[in-house]
């Protein structure tokens, strides 16, 4: 994929989680966000930092415990480190974090 596609895509994903997150409607979770970097902040300041890296094209995510990064692989943003694609890991980490099962339907 080109560049600049990919730096699109990488802002339309980070886009699609914002609304997914916010649709939740938690108010457990708190978003904020700032030229390619979304924060998830929860109630005890745990957060998930997602940001935009584009001279790899990739995003990265930062949370409490560890930094990954996923790649455009296949339709998906894939992690060379656990092969998780993004939004399942994303539910994951927010479904642990809430105590119940959480689905963005990104």
């Amino acid at each position: 994929m080109a560049e600049e596609n990919l730096r699109l895509l990488i802002d339309q994903t980070l886009d699609a989680l914002e609304k997914a997150v916010e649709n939740l409607e938690l108010d457990e979770i708190d978003l904020e966000t700032s030229d390619g970097i979304l924060t998830i902040e929860f109630e005890d300041g745990a957060k998930l930092i997602l940001s935009r890296q584009s001279a790899t094209d990739q995003i990265w995510l930062a949370e409490p415990t560890n930094g990954w990064r996923f790649d455009y692989q296949h339709g998906k943003w894939i992690s060379p480190k656990n092969s998780l694609d993004l939004v399942s890991f994303l539910e994951k980490l927010i479904s642990d974090k809430m105590g119940r099962s959480i689905t963005l339907g990104v």
